[in-house]
């Protein structure tokens, strides 16, 4: 073999090399900096914190019909009266207060069903379904207040099942309970939201620190800290007063700096006791919320859309 041709054959074997599939033998990970890429807030929303901002908004007034459901006979172990009605009605109103929200009374009747009365989740959606026309009306906030859900062993407290419908069982017309799952309708999550994933919100509150990711995890609100379920155990964490005295850490190991405030919020996986609050960033996202979609105008008194 000439020189010419051990030549071209070196050639054509670094040329075949080249292009075979080969194992790696180092894994690349994404940077600090390639991972808050992946962070694009959504454009609909500002992210905005400023008090004076979420000041400015007009006060609405929100339509809201109760419906209290009641046994095929018409009977009710706890029945749900227009007394109770106003209290549910006031809690609401002042837990929406700092966000110029306010919510009226369109209509208060009974329903008599058994299913819907006593029974899981599942039924009661379906019972959604099958009287939609009758009882689901799209100009208001429809609140159902069956007697219990069986799920958990009757531990089920509420269920959000749209924009314009919920339901909370008869221990919680007046609790913490209801502003949470009022706020799902206006699309606030939990502020735990995703808490376990890869993904998970981290703690920081630095815009300029490479982990921060408030704006694209975890509930999307730049002011409620990045928190864990404080259901199960870590509800042993919580004292009486809503302080928080565990050492559970985000995903990547860092631990949470979770405050009173956090303990408190409306949207929190909490102490039942201690929901009794939203904050700015929660109250503007729903503001924002509301201006986004048509439907929830409809909701309002006196809207012209």
């Amino acid at each position: 073999m000439d020189f010419k041709q051990l030549t071209k054959i070196s050639f054509l074997v670094i040329l075949l090399l080249n292009f075979m599939p080969m194992k790696s033998h180092c894994i690349v990970i994404n940077s600090d900096e390639d991972q808050q890429r992946k962070c694009t807030p959504s454009k609909s929303y500002s992210f905005s914190i400023d008090p004076e901002v979420l000041a400015e908004y007009p006060e609405i007034v929100i339509r809201i019909n109760f419906w209290g459901i009641n046994k095929d006979n018409g009977e009710s172990e706890d029945p749900l009266t227009e007394e109770k009605v106003m209290e549910a009605l006031g809690l609401l109103n002042s837990a929406y207060a700092d966000m110029n929200i306010c919510f009226e009374l369109n209509e208060f009747e009974h329903i008599n069903n058994s299913t819907a009365y006593w029974g899981s989740t599942k039924n009661f959606s379906k019972f959604l379904r099958d009287f939609k026309d009758e009882y689901v009306k799209d100009d208001a906030l429809n609140i159902f207040v069956p007697y219990r859900f069986t799920n958990f062993d009757d531990g089920l407290r509420g269920v959000n099942f749209g924009y314009n419908k919920l339901a909370v069982n008869m221990l919680n017309y007046n609790t913490g309970i209801l502003p949470h799952e009022v706020g799902h309708s206006f699309r606030l999550i939990h502020t735990h939201q995703r808490f376990k994933s890869e993904r998970c919100e981290k703690v920081t509150r630095d815009p300029d620190n490479l982990e921060f990711n408030a704006k694209c995890a975890g509930d999307y609100v730049v002011d409620t800290n990045a928190v864990p379920s404080m259901y199960g155990s870590e509800g042993n964490n919580i004292t009486d007063d809503c302080k928080y005295t565990g050492n559970a850490k985000d995903c990547d190991g860092t631990p949470y700096n979770i405050t009173e405030d956090d303990v408190r919020n409306f949207m929190a996986y909490t102490k039942q006791s201690c929901r009794s609050r939203f904050t700015v960033g929660q109250g503007i996202r729903v503001r924002e919320t509301i201006e986004l979609q048509d439907f929830y105008q409809k909701m309002i008194v006196d809207s012209k859309k």
